[in-house]
């Protein structure tokens, strides 16, 4: 649990630094577990300064110091070493601080939203542990447009999107979509205008996974300019 909250955290903060920098000024983790900071230290030395900067971690103690240097003693709320009261004086502030409380079955969504899987027209992919599929197609007219969407059974998987001139020789692939980790519990839709013509190749990729394969259920195909199906599956 200690892992994915990390992951989850540092994931969080990564892309709001990257997309929305100086938003957050500081983030402060208090009654960390031991085995939290240790993992912490662990993954520090490859996350960049602007996040390191940012983050504080604590356990239990010394972080009520650091929290009144940020945060002026009137407006901290007294469970956190402040003087900040509700009108009856009640220290944890529940008039202001709305917490979090047990999620209605009702909303929950788990395989609710999964629904590409049961269409007649979807493909399946099967990629293993520690490799990766390719789905190609070759684009005939410039300014097309590669558009898909997928699914995963359960777990997740990197995708990425790759161009080559041409399907052999020494042509390298460029990245058009960098690698990134998605979700499996919502179908992902993307889209990608092709200003050239060659192939461009969906990468799914599995090789961070040791023991589990993973299944996609897809559909994708190019749309030219003219919105007529002009595509090739490789």
């Amino acid at each position: 649990m200690a892992v994915k909250t990390l992951q989850m955290i540092l994931y969080g903060l990564k892309m709001v630094v990257d997309n929305y920098p100086e938003t957050i000024r500081r983030v402060i983790i208090i009654n960390a577990p031991i085995y939290f900071s240790w993992l912490y230290a662990a993954v520090k030395p490859v996350l960049p300064d602007t996040i390191i900067r940012k983050v504080r971690i604590f356990g239990t103690d010394g972080w009520k110091d650091c929290l009144l240097q940020f945060i002026d003693a009137e407006y901290l709320p007294a469970y956190l070493g402040g003087e900040k009261a509700d009108p009856d004086g009640n220290p944890l502030c529940e008039t202001f601080i709305h917490r979090g409380s047990v999620i209605p079955k009702s909303y929950y969504m788990l395989k609710r939203g999964k629904k590409l899987s049961l269409e007649p027209d979807v493909d399946k992919l099967t990629v293993l542990p520690r490799s990766k599929e390719e789905i190609t197609f070759f684009v005939k007219e410039e300014n097309s447009y590669i558009e898909w969407e997928f699914e995963t059974k359960n777990r997740d998987i990197d995708f990425s999107l790759l161009f080559r001139e041409k399907s052999f020789g020494d042509f390298e692939s460029v990245v058009l979509i960098p690698q990134q980790r998605i979700d499996c519990h919502e179908t992902e839709r993307g889209c990608f205008k092709c200003e050239k013509v060659g192939n461009y190749s969906m990468v799914f990729d599995n090789s961070f996974s040791w023991i589990h394969s993973k299944e996609i259920y897809y559909k994708a195909g190019i749309q030219s300019p003219r919105y007529n199906n002009i595509f090739d599956t490789m």
